[in-house]
């Protein structure tokens, strides 16, 4: 039981990271390619990655930003390397899908962001 518990939290705690990795992310770029077209890449990375991390399905998308709500109750049942790998893959996706986009642009804003929280992200993970 204690390990759940210790489990429970690494994932709560990766889970906090990338959700607030996610609103920094969506802040950037939808100011360089819009609301309407990032949420159109959020949803082609989703369906990407969807039968491979299941629990990003449950992500809401729309022209306004993300819904974390479901994918928070999802990811506490997981373990806290899945969580970190489904997250890691969609945001390595949406930089391809919108660097294809904005020629580059995207990647040099977001690169500085993403990366100190990714590894933080396997810090976390590898305390077990």
């Amino acid at each position: 039981m204690r390990g759940d518990k210790k489990e429970n939290l690494s994932s709560d705690l990766v889970m906090d990271l990338y959700s607030s990795l996610l609103v920094e992310v969506w802040a950037i770029v939808s100011e360089l390619i819009g609301e309407a077209i990032l949420a159109l890449l959020f949803s082609v990375a989703i369906r990407k990655l969807g039968n491979k991390y299941s629990f990003l399905k449950s992500m809401e998308v729309t022209e306004e930003g993300l819904s974390m709500r479901q994918v928070r109750e999802v990811c506490r049942r997981l373990p806290p390397v899945e969580v970190h790998r489904g997250f890691q893959s969609l945001i390595t996706e949406l930089i391809k899908l919108s660097s294809a986009l904005a020629e580059g642009v995207v990647s040099r804003d977001i690169l500085p962001k993403v990366l100190p929280k990714v590894r933080e992200a396997d810090r976390i993970i590898s305390q077990k």
